[in-house]
This record gives structure tokens, C-alpha cells and sequence, in this order.
């Protein structure tokens, strides 16, 4: 789409030099792309574009996105002194509607298959969007979105619940062996209780046969 792209070209660029790109259009998210070359460096271009449709080699961003863009570039990747910053900005309405937090943004570049959160700083809020500042080794696919990523927990939460045994009392934890070991004296205690009625009798019974002899 023609208005969701904007594109430099620098004639020259001097070594040690800073090329700014400023981007006016609001909709892609960039605001602004510099960096500095090593070298005297001829035609020179960085163009951003929003990508309302992404390659099918790229994975899909986990958490929730404000903005995809593509930067691509010629004659400058290969040139760069150290980091290209990258200025961006999210509107405050889309933080408050998807309950994301300002300190919960940053920009992250597709690198080696995967999505890598770039160092990101926190800027002004000027009532409308929060300003952030980020650096980038290196051009590619990039996502404005939120840096916490669904958890483990969030994503077996449709899980069916184990329901958990019911606790067991103290007195149903007793093994059936302690009953009958309480209950051995009792008996024991009655044959003792018969042993002495039998003693006297037969006593009895052993000296009427003598005196009867």
C-alpha cells in the first residue's frame, strides 16, 4: 500500500556521519531511523513499510502486536557504525484497550528464526502516543509488541482438573493390627479370671478322695 511506506535515499554520506530518516507517517509506527557509517558511502537508501502480510518462513509474534514493519536498506547495512536507533511510538488508546502497560513495549527483530526483544527505553508521553527508543544490529522484520509472553500455566489453563483424594483421618489411618492387639489383653485377662475358679474346685474334689480312702 502505497501510504503505508516511506523511503530514503542519501546522494552521499560522509564517514562518521549521522543519517536521520523521519518518518511522518503515523500509521506504519517508526518515527525515526539514523545511524552512523565508517565510510564515505554513495546511494544510500533505508525504506520502512508497514506488513499488513508476512512470509509464510516467519514465525507468528506470541504476545500481542501494535505494529509490524519490513526496513530493508542498500549500501548501508554493510557500513554501519555500531547500532541503527530506531525511534517508534504506540498509541496510548491501544495500550489502555489491550491492557498492555508502556513499560511492557518493545521492539523486537526476526533474526536466526525467531523473534529477539531489542534493547528498548522508554520516552515521553506526549497525552496521545509513548515514545520509545530502541537499537537494532542489523535490518529485517520487526514487531512493535508487548514483551511478556504466554506462560506455560495461561496456555494449560483449559486443562481438565484431577479432583484431589479425600483426606484421611487419623483413626482410619490405623492398621487393623493395632485394633486387635488393644483387644488381646481382654482376653487374655478372662482365661486368667477361669484359671482361679478351677484351682479351689479341684482342690476340693483331690481331698474329699482322700478322706473317702
Amino acid at each position: 500500500v502505497r501510504d503505508q511506506f516511506e523511503k530514503k535515499v542519501w546522494t552521499s554520506i560522509n564517514a562518521g556521519e549521522t543519517a536521520s530518516m523521519v518518518v511522518e507517517n503515523g500509521v506504519i509506527g517508526i518515527s525515526e531511523v539514523s545511524f552512523v557509517v565508517d565510510e564515505l558511502t554513495y546511494g544510500a537508501w533505508v525504506q520502512v513499510r508497514k506488513a499488513t502480510t508476512m512470509p509464510s518462513s516467519i514465525a507468528d509474534f506470541a504476545a500481542k502486536s501494535y505494529s509490524t514493519i519490513e526496513m530493508t536498506q542498500l549500501n548501508v547495512a554493510d557500513k554501519v557504525q555500531g547500532d541503527v536507533t530506531v525511534k517508534f511510538k504506540v498509541e496510548k488508546a491501544w495500550l489502555t484497550s489491550n491492557e498492555v502497560k508502556k513499560t511492557e513495549m518493545a521492539l523486537f527483530r526476526y533474526v536466526d528464526g525467531a523473534w529477539t526483544k531489542l534493547t528498548t527505553t522508554v520516552g515521553e508521553d506526549d497525552g496521545t502516543y509513548v515514545h520509545y527508543t530502541a537499537k537494532t544490529p542489523g535490518f529485517s522484520y520487526f514487531v512493535i509488541g508487548q514483551t511478556s509472553q504466554p506462560s506455560a500455566v495461561a496456555e494449560e489453563a483449559g486443562a481438565e482438573e484431577v479432583e484431589a483424594p479425600p483426606a484421611v483421618t487419623e483413626e482410619e489411618a490405623a492398621p487393623p493390627a493395632a485394633e486387635e492387639e488393644a483387644e488381646a489383653p481382654a482376653v487374655e485377662s478372662g482365661a486368667q479370671g477361669s484359671i482361679l475358679w478351677i484351682v479351689p474346685v479341684l482342690a476340693v474334689i483331690v481331698l474329699a478322695v482322700v478322706l473317702y480312702w
